[in-house]
Formats: structure tokens, C-alpha cells, sequence
């Protein structure tokens, strides 16, 4: 056999193509040459194409290096007929066993172009074959540049491809005339007129980049006996990412081999590139005993344009395509050795391709095992309670890897203490391919005093390579931001009127929902609670919340509202009661924040009015007023709120659909009053047989959640989460994640879950979560026997044969959504403002969102708002108010983090619009004086009165508290009389 020529080689891989057509394709590529040559490549893989890895193995660049088509076109021969015969191969002292065989067919994808340059080669062969003692011609055929030179003609088609292609500009340190590449047509490395100008370099980026599964790129050529790794245009270096190829301020030191460059390259990439390279050096060795020498390629000479290093680079120019690893053969020890010379050089680099191939899955087995983690931080820990973080090293290979702790961590100085929750061990499966993955080393700490620092050491070592890492720890604690409320709950005699909801009375919705904000706060808060009819009470003093369940505050919270009973003769004295909760806040120190919750179902009608103690409300003030504007006053709440921080929400007329709506409300306080956001606030139903799946995404800004079931029925539903790699939380697993708590009450059931879940072998934080809801079959059957089970279950179960539920997600989180809803006047038909603002860390999330109001009417249908971004992360927009009565304004926020990723916000808020006073007995702004109500929340007033004469009455009553005081010292009913009026 001698050396093919351009003709022969196309007709090898043809054929082979023919004779195993199951195993191989012959692939056309799209560029034709200047000669009108067309060129094929050759995929061979056991499965469809683009199914699999891929390795290309490129050869004929250089036209004088005549034996890199011989070497791939045996190597596509040889891995055939093995595969074929189930037999394996041997060269020399090297032998590859039929499982080998199949493993490269099976397992991968290769690609072979065997003459990338036809043009050049064939002048090689015919024309110009000996120039200077050697074979002469380097380049392609292309006339372009030469000027009728004939040494002009041609591009080196290594120097034409878009890595550092502009050698003048970036390598303007290095003299002309340098092996780099050049300007210059007559030079043998002329670069050409553009990157990728050639026809050849082109079909060479079509078969990569439509490969998307490429990830090695071998290069064949010669000579010098070596096998090179990137980088080709300056030194390897892994600290310094600034100091790289698209960088000007380094183009005048790229290139020189000074320590004032070196090209950067992810320190786990360097290693794989050099294993693998050492891998392929072998396989050679064991042939006959060449020594090649595997090095990077910067090594040899500064180059660039260079395919190697364009492949490599461009996962970094544009990290939507896969990482490729090139690598540079350079065979033998002249361009044209005499064939028998050059037939022990084929069975020798064949031999090194296909040890290539076996190592380049597993990447050469336990390879690129370093730390990402050079310094464990723990920020700001609140004082005495502990939180987790992982050590993250990244490994590519897929083999399994160990990771032990073995030393630490220690407390080297400070106030603290350092732990390894999960253990001293860590270990990373097997996997099938050497995809860059992560393993995570848990340590805890637990915060001394607040004001106190730490600082500490850890060693962690990798069993399967012997790589050992100590790692500074630092950590600080501040004082646990802590928030002390009052709830200023309604008992006056309206709250023994019927709710909406069947067979509920307002006070006993009150009973089901108020204890949800009590059960939610935080350990270090603390809360009280005052009731008020004509006159205001302590119920509870202010106490510290302490343990979820039974902690003091929580008791006497929770026992407080349980005994908060209707005083049938009592008045409505808002102000009073208000009044008392700040008298009994002002004395409580040590706190970062204080709030008033106020709850309330009527007009005031007794003094303390609102107006006589504006002076005492110094504090966060949020209302929820239970019911429609007209059993209300809104203007007056709002006089509450207003300029407090706080906000007031308004429920309306409720019935069986909105049986969520007031804890609803309750919780969204909370969340006001503990600066926690709400993540997804959905309602549902279960049925038997089926579970409902809630998601939703938690972004890196995200530091705790609590997930919240809300259900009229909750002992019959199993509820769990699941993460976003599929672990569950539920009673039996979350004992075991640091922080994290489950608890319930007769108002709702949590989970608490500090951020990141620390499992065994990861951290569960960033991604889709899940709020799982499954209805227990037998429960289900026993409640709808029972005949003690509340009439509000009954129905919800009668009627929706299920149980309905509610799913609230809050976070801690720095991701933070203010919402605003403002309506423009007081009396229809007005428009509502909306507005919000969305920041992450302080920093507004600029074009990031979009966020969508849907605004529920009174009298039935929703309107849907898109708000403009008209500032950086402020979102504006509008709608009518035609009607009177209440609007419930849903705000929903959806996009990405700073980070990239997705995250939602939800927040309500209520805008009243009524025909109405001000205050009773006063005047709305504008001079209209007034005391008519509707009987609706749907229109103005027609002052017609009703059957039974009594309009008039309460319109009096609803004007002049003294009266109504009157009445009720008589014995009169007034709050028949009210509901008469408002009935109507």
C-alpha cells in the first residue's frame, strides 16, 4: 500500500459508507472547494446520529502532510470490521478487546473528515511535493490574495478559523514573521482575508456545529511527535478569567510567554484536557514504545485561528453551545516518511485515537476534582439559631467520587459553632457520561451572640484522586429582626350576625382565621391582643411568640381570640381599641419593628373615633374590615393605614366561594407586618382519588419559606412538598433538615423550611417546588358520616363532593413586591391607580417581570391590567371604577431573579368607592354632606326607604351615635333595623 490520493480517499470512505450501512452514513458537506472539489465526512456510531457524544477527528489540513488521511480512513476501517466480527484489534504491544470495540461504536458518535484541504493535497501529490528538503506545500489552492505569486496562493486553513484571528491587532507584541499567523499572502500561516473566508474551514464549522453533541475535536497532522491541548495563543492559566482572547487591553503581551499574560482556562478543564491528551500519548507508547509528548499547545508556538482553539472557544463566546475539548496530533518525525515507516505511524496514532475514545466518556476516568468553594461564608446568621451551607466541588468524570472531612471544621476564633449536619462524607454516583458535576460538603453553624464574628478551617480530600483542600470558614451574627403586634379585634354585637358562609357566624370566621397569624410568627416575635366594643380590653398582654404550638405568646394569642366572645349590647369603638394597642406596645423594647392588626365589622359609633387618635398612631397599622362598604366606613379606615406603612383590606359580602378570604387576608398581613413575601397564593379543590399538585419557584434570593394549608377539613388531607430534585418533605423527613419545622393548628398546617433543604448528597433550593394535597379516602368517608363535622364542611363537601383547600407560599427573601392600589376619588365612577415596585437586594429588577392585576368588580367579572415598566422595576397602570363597592385588586409578578431565574410575587388590595360620609355625622371632601347608604355594594342609594318605614330611622342612627346609645338602652333592636335597611 502506498500514500492515497484525493480520489482514493473519497472513494475509501464511499465504500465503507456501502458495505456497513447500519454502522456508518457517508455525510455530504455544503462548501465546495476553488478547485470544484466536494467533500465528505464519515459518521459511525451504532445509533441515529446526533444521539450520542460526538468526537470529530479532522486530517489533510495541511496538504504536505500526506499520512493523517491514511491514519483516520484506517481507523473508520478497522473499528468497522472489529465491530462487524465482534472481534478486537491489536497494534504492536496495544490490544483492544471487542467489548472496547463496542463500547467506542455504541457509546459514541465519530465523525471523520479524512481530507479537510482536497485542493492542497492534490497539488501536494502532483505539483509541488518537495520544497526545501521537504514536502512543500502547506496551504489551500485559493487565488484570491496572490496577485498571479504563485507562493501567494493559498490560506493556511489552520489560522483561518474565528478564534484570535486578527493576529496584527491581538498579538501586536510579537515580531512579524512568527509562526502565530500572518497578514501576509506569501507567508505559509497567511490567515486569510476574514475568519472562516475558506471554503474548507467552513465545512469544518458545519459539521461541528451541527453536531450540538460534539464535545472533542482531534486535529491530525504533522510533525514533531507530540499531542497538543488548548490553549494555542499563550500560556495556560486558571486565576484570572479578565486575562483572555476577547480582552484588548492584553494585545500587545498575548503571545509572548511573560507572566503579564496568560490565557484563562477553568482549572477543571485544564486538568481533563491534559489527561485526555495523556490518554491518547498512550495509547500510542504501547504500540512499539514512541514517546509522544503531550503538552499544550502554546508549547510548540503561539498560533493563532487555530480549529482546536476555536472549537474550545466557543462555549465562552456563546454559552448556548457545548463545551469541546481540542486536541492537535503531531505525528512522526517528517511530513512524508517512507511508507513502511508510515504504516507503523498509522498503527500507532490509530491505537492512541482509539484509547481516546475509550477515555473520552469518563473523560479519563477521576479527573478535574476541585473545590468551587474557596471560602465558606456564612452572612449575617441571626443570633443563637443555625443555618447551612455546602463546600461545592466540581468534578468531570463519571466515575464515583469520595469526598471526606478530614480535619474540622474547627472554630479557630470567635463566637460560634461550627458542624457537619449530614456527616464527614460525601460521594457522587457514577454517571455515563463526564458532564461537569457537583458534589456538596454540608457545614453548619450556630450564631453566638448577635455583634459576634467567627472564623474557622475545614480540610476536605478526594479519596480517588488524593486532592486535599483546606478552606477558610468566617461567619457573623446579628440580632434576629423580630416584629411585636397587637391584634385589635371587633366583639361589638354585629359580630353575631350571620358571616356569608353556612351556619358561621362573623365571630366564628373570626375564631377560624385570626389564630393562622399567631401560628405563623416568627419564634423571636411577639404578639397581644385587645378587644373593643364601647370600650377596649386587654386580652392578652404583649409576650414573646417563642416555639411554634405552645411557646407563651402563642398560648395566651391563641387562648385570647378562642374566648374573644360578641357583647351583644356592645358599640363599635375603633378608635378606642386602637388606642389601647399602642398604649400597650409603647413600652415593649428591643424590637425592630411594632404593628397594629385591626379587625372590624361595623361602623365606629362610640368615642374613642379614629380622628380623636391620630396622634397615637406612630406604629404599622393594617385593617380588615369584615364586610361590604356600607356595613363599613372605608374612608374612615383608610384614615388608619394611611402614612403608617400598613394597609386595609375589605372582604365584602362572603359567602361559600370565598371561605378562604379572610385568613386569606390574615396571612397577607402577616406578611406585611414580618416583611416576608407572598410566593403563590392559590385556591383548590381535592377530590378522592386525586392529589393536587401546587408549584411553586424559588429563586437564590429566597432564604426561607413557610408553605401554608388552609382547608375547612384538614385532618383528612395528607400534605407534603416535594423539591426540585424530587426529595419530599413531610412529618417523617423534616426533622432531619436543619431549621425546617412542621406545625399546625386549628387554623392551618406549615411547613417551615430554611433555605437551602440540606439532603444527604445536596441542597434543595433554587427551582420548582411542589405543594402536594392528598385526600385520605377513609377520612373523607368518615367525615361525611359524621354529623359533628361543622356546617361549613358539610356543605363544601355536599356541594363539591371534595374538600376545598388553600395553598400559601411565603418567603423570606431579599426578591422583594410592594403593590399599591388607589382609587381616584371617593364616589363612582372612579379609576383605580395601580402601581408596584420590584427590587431584589436593594437593586431594581430593570426589564425583568411582567406584572398583571386582575381586578375583581362588585357586581361580578374580572378586569385584567398589564402594568407598564415606566421605570426601572416600577410598574404602573389603571382601570374604571364605575360601580360602587369593593374591588379586589390581585397583583401577580412573574420573572427572573438577578440570577436568571424564575420567581413569582402575589399581593391583594382592596379599593373601596361608595356613596357616602366621610365619618357619621360629617362630611365627604367636596362639601357634599350625606348619610344615605345603599342596600348594595353595586350602586348609589335611591333614598326610597323600605316597607317597614325604618329607613329614616337608621339614617339618623347611622348619623348621631348618641341616638342609637339611646335606642339600645330601650331594648331596640338597631341591628335588625340596620340589616332591615341594608337587606333592601
Amino acid at each position: 500500500m502506498s500514500y492515497l490520493n484525493v480520489v482514493e480517499v473519497e472513494a475509501a470512505i464511499a465504500n465503507l459508507a456501502l458495505a456497513y450501512p447500519s454502522r456508518c452514513r457517508l455525510i455530504p458537506l455544503p462548501e465546495e472547494t476553488v478547485e470544484h472539489r466536494r467533500s465528505h465526512a464519515l459518521s459511525i456510531s451504532s445509533a441515529p446520529p446526533g444521539t450520542r457524544d460526538a468526537v470529530v477527528i479532522l486530517a489533510g489540513v495541511h496538504a504536505r502532510e500526506w499520512g493523517s488521511c491514511e491514519i483516520v480512513v484506517n481507523l473508520a476501517t478497522d473499528l468497522l470490521r472489529a465491530y462487524t466480527a465482534g472481534t478486537g484489534l491489536g497494534y504492536g504491544g496495544a490490544t483492544y478487546s471487542s467489548q472496547h470495540v463496542r463500547r467506542i461504536v455504541d457509546d459514541l458518535e465519530l465523525v471523520i473528515f479524512p481530507c479537510v484541504n482536497p485542493d492542497g493535497r492534490h497539488h501536494s501529490q502532483s505539483v509541488d511535493h518537495v520544497h526545501d528538503g521537504g514536502a512543500a506545500w502547506r496551504k489551500n489552492r485559493n487565488p484570491a490574495s496572490s496577485d498571479g505569486t504563485p507562493r501567494s496562493i493559498g490560506i493556511d486553513l489552520n489560522r483561518n478559523y474565528d478564534f484570535a484571528w486578527d493576529v496584527r491587532t491581538l498579538f501586536s507584541g510579537l515580531p512579524p514573521g512568527s509562526n502565530v499567523g500572518s497578514d501576509v499572502p506569501s507567508s505559509d500561516v497567511f490567515h486569510g482575508t476574514a475568519p472562516f473566508s475558506e471554503p474548507e474551514t467552513r465545512n469544518v464549522r458545519w459539521l461541528v456545529e451541527g453536531r450540538p453533541r460534539t464535545r472533542w475535536l482531534v486535529d491530525v497532522h504533522s510533525y514533531s511527535e507530540q499531542v497538543l491541548f488548548e490553549w494555542g495563543d499563550d500560556t495556560n492559566q486558571s486565576t484570572d478569567p479578565s486575562q483572555n482572547f476577547a480582552n484588548p487591553a492584553h494585545n500587545s503581551t498575548r503571545g509572548m510567554m511573560s507572566a503579564a499574560y496568560g490565557e484563562y482556562i477553568h482549572g477543571d478543564d485544564a486538568e481533563v484536557a491534559r489527561r485526555l491528551a495523556e490518554r491518547l500519548r498512550d495509547g500510542i507508547s504501547t504500540v512499539r514504545g514512541k514517546t509522544y509528548t503531550a503538552k499544550q499547545s502554546f508549547a510548540l508556538y503561539p498560533v493563532s485561528g487555530a480549529v482546536c482553539d476555536w472549537a474550545f472557544a466557543r462555549h465562552i463566546v456563546d454559552p448556548s453551545k457545548g463545551k469541546v475539548h481540542g486536541f492537535t496530533i503531531e505525528w512522526g518525525k517528517e511530513f512524508i516518511p517512507a511508507w513502511t515507516e508510515m504504516a507503523e505511524i498509522v498503527k500507532d496514532v490509530t491505537s492512541g485515537l482509539l484509547n481516546f475514545c475509550l477515555a473520552a466518556p469518563c473523560a479519563g476516568g477521576a479527573v478535574a476534582v476541585a473545590p468551587v468553594t474557596q471560602t465558606l461564608t456564612f452572612n449575617d446568621v441571626p443570633a443563637n439559631s443555625t443555618t447551612t451551607r455546602a463546600i461545592v466541588v466540581s468534578s468531570q468524570t463519571c466515575g464515583a467520587l469520595t469526598l471526606n472531612v478530614t480535619a474540622g471544621p474547627t472554630l479557630s476564633s470567635g463566637a460560634g459553632t461550627f458542624g457537619l449536619p449530614l456527616g464527614a462524607t460525601a460521594t457522587l454516583p457514577s454517571a455515563a457520561t463526564a458532564i461537569t458535576r457537583q458534589s456538596l460538603v454540608w457545614v453548619s453553624f450556630t450564631a453566638g451572640a448577635a455583634g459576634t464574628v467567627a472564623t474557622g478551617t475545614i480540610t476536605v480530600t478526594c479519596t480517588e484522586t488524593g486532592g486535599s483542600w483546606t478552606i477558610p470558614i468566617t461567619a457573623n451574627a446579628i440580632a434576629r429582626p423580630k416584629v411585636a403586634s397587637v391584634l385589635v379585634l371587633d366583639r361589638s354585637g354585629s359580630m353575631d350576625q350571620p358571616s356569608g358562609l353556612p351556619g358561621l357566624k362573623r365571630i366564628d370566621i373570626l375564631h377560624a382565621s385570626a389564630p393562622g397569624f399567631v401560628g405563623l410568627l416568627g419564634d423571636d416575635d411577639a404578639i397581644g391582643v385587645v378587644a373593643f366594643d364601647t370600650d377596649a380590653a386587654i386580652s392578652a398582654p404583649v409576650v414573646t411568640a417563642g416555639a411554634p404550638g405552645f411557646g407563651p405568646g402563642r398560648l395566651l394569642s391563641s387562648n385570647a381570640i378562642g374566648t374573644h366572645v360578641t357583647d351583644l349590647l356592645g358599640s363599635t369603638s375603633i378608635g378606642d381599641g386602637v388606642s389601647l394597642a399602642h398604649d400597650l406596645l409603647a413600652p415593649v423594647a428591643g424590637f425592630d419593628g411594632k404593628a397594629i392588626v385591626v379587625f372590624t365589622d361595623g361602623h365606629e359609633n362610640e368615642a374613642k373615633l379614629i380622628k380623636d387618635i391620630q396622634s397615637k398612631i406612630d406604629d404599622k397599622v393594617f385593617a380588615i374590615g369584615l364586610g361590604t362598604v356600607n356595613e363599613l366606613n372605608p374612608v374612615t379606615l383608610n384614615r388608619l393605614v394611611s402614612n403608617s406603612g400598613g394597609y386595609l383590606l375589605l372582604t365584602g359580602k362572603l359567602d361559600l366561594s370565598q371561605q378562604f378570604r379572610l385568613p386569606k387576608y390574615f396571612l397577607q398581613v402577616l406578611s406585611g407586618v414580618t416583611n416576608r413575601e407572598i410566593v403563590v397564593d392559590p385556591d383548590g379543590l381535592v377530590v378522592p382519588g386525586s392529589t393536587a399538585r401546587v408549584p411553586f419557584e424559588i429563586s437564590e434570593a429566597d432564604e426561607e419559606i413557610d408553605v401554608v394549608l388552609l382547608s375547612p377539613a384538614r385532618k383528612v388531607l395528607d400534605f407534603w412538598l416535594e423539591t426540585p430534585e424530587g426529595d419530599v418533605v413531610d412529618p417523617s423527613t423534616v426533622g432531619s433538615l436543619a431549621g425546617s419545622t412542621l406545625s399546625a393548628n386549628e387554623a392551618l398546617t406549615f411547613y417551615r423550611v430554611a433555605l437551602p433543604a440540606a439532603f444527604a448528597d445536596h441542597g434543595s433550593s433554587v427551582g420548582r417546588w411542589y405543594a402536594v394535597i392528598e385526600l385520605d379516602r377513609r377520612g373523607y368517608a368518615e367525615l361525611r358520616r359524621s354529623s359533628d363535622a361543622n356546617a361549613a364542611v358539610g356543605t363544601s363537601l355536599a356541594t363539591a363532593n371534595g374538600i376545598a383547600y388553600s395553598v400559601s407560599v411565603q418567603a423570606r427573601s431579599t426578591l422583594r413586591f410592594d403593590a399599591t392600589a388607589v382609587a381616584s376619588r371617593l364616589e363612582p365612577p372612579a379609576r383605580i391607580d395601580l402601581s408596584t415596585i420590584l427590587t431584589q437586594a436593594g437593586l431594581p429588577l430593570d426589564g425583568r417581570a411582567t406584572v398583571t392585576v386582575y381586578v375583581a368588580r362588585p357586581s361580578g367579572g374580572t378586569q385584567v391590567v398589564t402594568l407598564t415598566e415606566n421605570g426601572p422595576g416600577e410598574f404602573e397602570g389603571g382601570c374604571p371604577a364605575p360601580q360602587a363597592g369593593i374591588y379586589e385588586c390581585h397583583f401577580r409578578a412573574a420573572g427572573t431573579s438577578l440570577a436568571g431565574r424564575p420567581f413569582t410575587r402575589e399581593q391583594v388590595r382592596t379599593v373601596a368607592v361608595w356613596f357616602g360620609t366621610e365619618e357619621p355625622g360629617g362630611e365627604e371632601p367636596g362639601g357634599k354632606g350625606g348619610g344615605e347608604r345603599d342596600s348594595t355594594d353595586d350602586g348609589p342609594g335611591d333614598g326610597r326607604g323600605c316597607d317597614c318605614g325604618c329607613h329614616g330611622l337608621v339614617r339618623c342612627l347611622l348619623a348621631d351615635p348618641g341616638l342609637e346609645r339611646a335606642l339600645l338602652r330601650l331594648d331596640v333592636d338597631v341591628d335588625a333595623l340596620r340589616r332591615c335597611v341594608e337587606d333592601r
